[in-house]
């Protein structure tokens, strides 16, 4: 990788033209014959001439070794492993990002699925690898963090670093259409009035579920939360009565867009699919309740390497990231993206943008499983 820094010689401020010069002087007197002065003239350009070339020969010289990381680097195939089943949203997005990062980086892109233990398996099978191995993990925040924190995962937040952040999918309380509760505020003050009646329905095991417990334990409620095997069937149990409300996702939830209606959102600010929905950052202060993040817990679809190759591969790091961000922005991608209506949700972004979001997250969680 070069520097970014060019340096290009100062030939008329250089002490060597100074010294050539002041030479020329000493041994041409003016009163010296004309000829003799212009063959001493182009004696002293040509000097200049090959100190020029000597140092754009270096400068050239050090260049190509700059630029040498870069075309040298990754030797072989690049291996992105997916934390989850072939077919689900981060597995598709894996896949239609090998093809432009392929070209990019001019070296085969495979994609193998791992899935399992929440992500525990594809992760264990990245950090095996060697450090400097061109191998990323597909997975999503924050279940790379939920695996060390709540789940004895093998291994340690720290030994990940995401190098880029590819798609936002953020949590959404919803309700039936014909549900009483119209507004958050309406809910809130039905659960304070009528304690342990009110549910919420959410996918078992998961950030879901903690998002709900959070919520809950915040404003004091007593309120049931209720585990399903899966988003949907969560969300079918809403549709269906058996619960009040259920927890799910702005993008995933699209499905029962008809049939529901949106109570909060946890983003940056509203969406455009569930505009009535409050903006959790906004409504929950008035309650007393400090969010940890905007876009707590939050799903982010992302792509992480192993931390040691930033330690101590910086070069090879910054190649992989650069690589990545411009096949997220290339017009195989960006097509996808407008076609799959994701243009507010697509991040396409250095991991280190969402790194203090994350952190947060992770700092609350940790909280939450003491």
């Amino acid at each position: 990788m070069g520097l970014g820094i060019r340096w290009m010689p100062n030939v008329r401020g250089s002490r060597d033209w100074q010294t050539a010069r002041q030479n020329d002087r000493s041994v041409l007197p003016t009163d010296r014959p004309r000829t003799a002065r212009r063959s001493q003239i182009m004696i002293g350009s040509s000097f200049i001439r090959r100190c020029l070339g000597a140092t754009l020969t270096a400068a050239l010289a050090f260049s190509a070794a700059s630029g040498a990381v870069a075309k040298d680097w990754p030797t072989g195939p690049v291996q992105i492993i997916v934390s989850y089943s072939a077919g689900g949203g981060t597995d598709r997005q894996a896949r239609l990002l090998a093809g432009p990062l392929e070209e990019v980086l001019g070296v085969p892109v495979t994609v193998q699925n791992l899935p399992g233990g929440g992500g525990q398996v594809a992760a264990t099978a990245v950090l095996r690898e060697p450090a400097d191995e061109a191998v990323i993990l597909a997975t999503n925040e924050p279940d790379l963090s939920m695996g060390p924190l709540l789940k004895n995962a093998p291994y340690s937040r720290d030994d990940l670093t995401v190098v880029a952040v590819d798609v936002t999918d953020p949590r959404l309380l919803l309700v039936a259409k014909d549900s009483p509760y119209k507004t958050f505020d309406d809910f809130v003050k039905a659960a304070k009035e009528n304690p342990g009646e009110l549910t919420i329905s959410a996918s078992q095991g998961g950030a879901q579920e903690l998002f709900a417990k959070w919520l809950v334990g915040e404003l004091g409620l007593d309120v049931r939360i209720v585990g399903y095997p899966g988003g949907s069937k969560a969300a079918n149990a809403m549709l269906g009565g058996h619960v009040t409300a259920a927890l799910g996702d702005d993008f995933s939830r699209l499905n029962i867009r008809d049939q529901s209606h949106a109570l909060l959102i946890a983003a940056d600010g509203p969406s455009p699919r569930w505009p009535e929905a409050a903006v959790m950052a906004e409504v929950m202060p008035k309650y007393g309740v400090e969010v940890p993040t905007p876009d707590f817990l939050a799903r982010f679809g992302i792509y992480a390497v192993q931390s040691a190759m930033k330690k101590d591969n910086p070069e090879h790091y910054k190649v992989l990231q650069d690589a990545i961000l411009k096949a997220m922005n290339s017009e195989t991608f960006l097509a996808a993206v407008k076609a799959k209506k994701l243009d507010d949700l697509s991040k396409r972004a250095a991991g280190e943008d969402f790194k203090a979001s994350f952190d947060a997250t992770a700092k609350a969680v940790a909280k939450a499983a003491k």
